[in-house]
């Protein structure tokens, strides 16, 4: 199985809402993901970085519609901490 097979198997899509509902591993509501042994990640960044690209230094991703689990890259945007907070 693929990276990106692994990674797609561990989210649902949520039809009414459009987010991608993460249903493995969670830190504090986020997704986690293991890229490798060892090596664990947010999967909601992962699934930016992926999807659209490098999150631009400096920046965090916000979660437009406001559900820390989900990994849907189109709710997911850029924004400087303070923006975030």
């Amino acid at each position: 199985m693929t990276l990106c097979e692994r990674f797609e198997a561990k989210y649902e899509p949520e039809p009414n809402s459009g987010c991608w509902l993460w249903t493995a591993a969670t830190a504090r509501g986020y997704g986690k993901f293991m890229l490798r042994p060892r090596h664990l990640v947010t999967a909601h960044r992962y699934s930016y970085e992926q999807h659209v690209g490098p999150i631009p230094e400096g920046l965090q991703l916000d979660h437009l519609c406001r559900v820390k689990a989900c990994v849907n890259p189109a709710h997911l945007e850029p924004v400087t901490h303070a923006e975030n907070l």
